[in-house]
């Protein structure tokens, strides 16, 4: 018989050992560079002393993709898959180097090229998933700083390549494809780093595993511009081998199946860091282009030339972009300022606002002006009995009945507390009255309101008549609650009533 602890510890046991496996797979990489330092680089142990990491990793990504969760998984997946091309290539130079095969290129390069499909689907699934594909400011980013790197790809590394008259059509073409690739690493890092959701463990182990690659073919390229030779120097191996390591790392991580979780975009704008990448970005193509021309060097101007005026439309297409978040953060803030958080209904500036607006209205057409107070009855004994959360359902639901209810034929606020503010315009008085009157009926929850109405005399100030409706709310209070209770008329109101001193109660 089984007792309650035994159930965690097959996942604490499963989580053990990726922890022995990851530890493992970390360490194969100094052993390895030690013992390759040893036996030398370009020897058979070289060789394959490189592929142990390689191996391990890729071995413990399997190992871990298996634990994502299936909802999740499907980047993973893809990743997975992009190891287990590049491990087949990393084994097909292998083996060819150990024949002696010193042709060029082989079949390892058509693998290598066609692992950057699934590696380009995973990471841009990872971002869609995050929710970075409805996030155009970070698109725009990453395609500023991909467009400054394919510029200057383009002109240091594509041409000079392309333009090689001495190779053959095809190792012209393959040599081009890796560049080209590169541009397409530089997007991925750039729209991984500038994209949304939240930065965890997993997160900065895939960046850095893709910064490492991208560092290591880069070097190789500056290698081959500057001697041409074959040699690869150690820290290139450990940086392609470091790539391999941190995806598995990143796989392992318990919090790879969080990293698809979107979370609520934080926009803040430019920071100094992306701002400071962006400005270098823009630039950086146009600043090779004088300094070219200042040493007197032989200039590809068209390419640049077309980089740097690209670079500038994406530049105003990010500062419009930019423009957008200010006009739709400034049309929140004003919402923000005029509506009550809780209800949704007008908040008290918003009140005094409108009021002043009506009474101007109703001076200029005529019409009469009608202001009522409304108060839930015994709130706070309904508060007490059921709590605050329910209290604040009913505000919400009231609030939505009379809205309901006054069918946009009147302005309702929330004067603050239980007690809201109506605003009526009509030529018909017994009809508004009985309209404000109905609001008493729609209470929900088995709640009542009592109601004070005062019209407004056509000469007074607004903050007089709303004193009046105070007074009348105060009576129908005192009076025994659910009830109606119109202000008195003013002496010499607008109407030409003489006005009785008393007020009308309706209950």
């Amino acid at each position: 018989m089984q007792d309650g602890t035994v159930g965690p510890a097959r996942p604490r046991a499963a989580s053990g050992a990726a922890a022995v496996a990851a530890a493992a797979a970390v360490a194969t990489l100094p052993l390895c560079a030690v013992a390759t330092a040893a036996t030398g680089g370009g020897t058979r142990a070289g060789t394959l002393l490189y592929l142990v990491p390689v191996l391990a990793a890729v071995a413990l990504t399997a190992a871990a993709v298996r634990r994502v969760p299936a909802a999740r998984r499907r980047p993973w997946q893809w990743l997975l898959l992009a190891q287990g091309m590049y491990l087949l290539g990393e084994v097909l130079f292998a083996a060819l180097d150990l024949a002696g095969n010193e042709a060029w290129p082989t079949a390892a390069d058509a693998v290598y090229l066609l692992a950057y499909v699934p590696v380009t689907v995973g990471l841009l699934s990872l971002n869609r998933q995050r929710g970075g594909s409805g996030h155009r400011g970070s698109l725009l980013d990453a395609s500023i700083v991909t467009l400054s790197a394919a510029t200057l790809f383009g002109v240091f590394v594509v041409l000079p390549i392309a333009t090689d008259t001495t190779q053959t059509a095809l190792v012209r073409v393959l040599s081009t494809a890796y560049p080209v690739a590169d541009v397409v690493w530089v997007f991925l890092l750039a729209r991984m780093v500038t994209g949304p959701g939240a930065r965890t463990r997993a997160f900065w182990l895939l960046a850095g595993g893709t910064a490492a690659t991208l560092a290591a073919d880069v070097g190789h390229n500056v290698l081959q511009l500057v001697d041409g030779g074959d040699d690869t120097p150690l820290w290139m191996n450990l940086l392609w081998q470091s790539f391999y390591v941190l995806y598995a790392l990143a796989a392992t991580s318990e919090s790879a199946s969080r990293l698809t979780e979107q979370k609520p975009v934080e926009d803040r704008g430019l920071t100094v860091p992306r701002l400071v990448l962006l400005a270098v970005a823009a630039v950086l193509p146009s600043l090779v282009l004088v300094v070219l021309t200042l040493t007197g060097r032989t200039t590809p101007t068209a390419w640049l030339a077309v980089g740097s005026v690209l670079l500038i439309a994406l530049v105003v297409a990010r500062i419009w972009d930019l423009l957008q978040q200010v006009r739709s953060q400034a049309v929140q803030l004003a919402a923000l300022a005029r509506t009550d958080p809780l209800t949704g209904a007008a908040n008290r500036r918003t009140w005094d606002h409108e009021l002043s607006r009506a009474c101007a209205t109703a001076a200029r057409t005529g019409e009469e002006l009608h202001v009522a107070l409304l108060d839930l009855d015994r709130f706070k004994a309904f508060n007490d009995t059921r709590g605050h959360q329910a209290g604040d359902e009913l505000l919400k639901s009231a609030t939505a009945a009379w809205g309901e209810a006054l069918a946009g034929e009147g302005f309702l606020a929330r004067w603050g507390g239980e007690e809201f503010a109506v605003l009526l315009l009509s030529r018909e008085r017994d009809g508004t009255l009985r309209r404000v009157d109905a609001l008493r009926s729609v209470v929900p929850h088995g709640q009542t309101c009592s109601i004070g109405v005062a019209r407004w005399d056509g000469t007074e100030e607004p903050a007089a008549v709303l004193r009046r409706a105070d007074e009348a709310l105060y009576a129908a209070k005192t009076d025994g609650r659910d009830r109606l209770v119109t202000a008195p008329e003013l002496r010499g109101a607008r109407t030409g009533s003489r006005g009785d001193g008393r007020g009308t109660t309706t209950g």
